[in-house]
């Protein structure tokens, strides 16, 4: 098993301009065997993504919303990044890392997840833990919006433990948000098999109401009859889990279609690039171009936002680009590249 830590340091957050914030994470990686390159890659992978994950705990904290699940596709948020520290001690490596995010591009990215799930841990206390009955539970957990990319590395910081405390211990130190302890009492016989499971689930302030539940399988191989079996109750206390304590992350907004008029530009690469940098800063998700003049140009951009939040959002951004935005008949916006006295 592949034994990564990944610890989420606490956050400082502090004002570094009016678009951007500075935040900072750490990450300690185990050494498999000789290859301390990919460890040393891994470690400073897993800085930067807890330094996110620090930013968006701390936005949920005091705004409200999810934290969502974070990849190395948010990199594209960080402008910059400062390592502070890095060690080798005892066969581990550790980073620690102060990057500065753009909070502009931030601000709405729940807007573009197209799928919204919640992040999960487990363990199972079974008779059966193999790797059909974990695939069982996985499956179970991804068909009711619950990602389980975080799993190997829980497994990896308990370490087979059967202490409870220390599982918690584990999970409090994860990225995961849930926690699901799940104790299964399993038969097979004669081809049919039934699976008892009791499921205790946590969060990282609360616990929430146990489940227990009851599936049942069919199959000649035992281990496939009893993943069966698990899926099926696992199933049941999933939909529960959604129905009441914990209901399932809301819907993205719809997509919505606005045209943005650029005008009075001294080329026309300097709108083609703006419309770029918008898109790679989450700005907007697509755009095409409609139309053009001599000095003008008509794209059609769409974006999950509200016109009047993307028009905030430009506004933000304008001295930096050497254009004016502003609102045009319709909800449409204006670029005006003029240059400013």
């Amino acid at each position: 098993m592949k034994k990564l830590f990944l610890t989420a340091a606490v956050a400082l957050f502090f004002a570094f301009n009016a678009h951007a914030l500075v935040v900072n994470g750490s990450s300690t990686v185990t050494v498999q065997g000789d290859n301390i390159k990919q460890a040393d890659q891994n470690a400073k992978t897993g800085a930067l993504i807890n330094a996110l994950y620090n930013y968006f705990s701390r936005q949920a904290e005091e705004q409200g919303g999810e934290v969502p699940e974070i990849t190395s596709e948010y990199f594209k948020f960080i402008r910059s990044y400062k390592i502070v520290d890095r060690r080798y001690s005892h066969g581990t490596i550790t980073y620690s890392v102060i990057a500065d995010v753009d909070k502009l591009s931030l601000s709405d990215v729940n807007y573009m997840i197209k799928s919204r799930t919640d992040n999960a841990v487990y363990v199972i206390d079974s008779a059966h833990d193999t790797y059909e009955t974990n695939s069982a539970i996985a499956n179970a957990l991804k068909k009711y919006s619950f990602s389980t990319k975080k799993q190997m590395e829980f497994l990896s910081s308990v370490a087979d433990s059967a202490i409870p405390d220390l599982v918690y211990s584990a999970f409090q130190n994860s990225a995961a948000q849930y926690l699901f302890d799940i104790k299964a009492e399993t038969s097979f016989s004669g081809g049919k098999c039934t699976a008892t499971l009791n499921v205790r689930i946590a969060g990282k302030a609360k616990e929430y109401p146990s489940q227990k539940t009851s599936g049942e399988g069919t199959g000649q191989s035992q281990a496939s009859c009893i993943a069966t079996a698990i899926y099926n109750a696992m199933e049941l206390a999933l939909y529960s889990v959604r129905e009441g304590a914990i209901p399932a992350p809301s819907l993205d907004r719809e997509l919505t279609k606005i045209t943005l008029t650029a005008a009075n530009y001294a080329n026309f690469a300097t709108p083609k690039n703006l419309m770029e940098t918008l898109k790679n800063k989450t700005f907007i998700t697509s755009y095409s171009i409609k139309g053009f003049a001599e000095k003008s140009l008509d794209v059609e951009a769409e974006i999950y936002v509200s016109p009047d939040m993307l028009l905030k959002k430009l506004q933000g951004i304008e001295k930096n680009y050497g254009f004016k935005a502003s609102k045009l008949e319709g909800g449409n916006i204006l670029l005006d590249f003029t240059p400013q006295e």
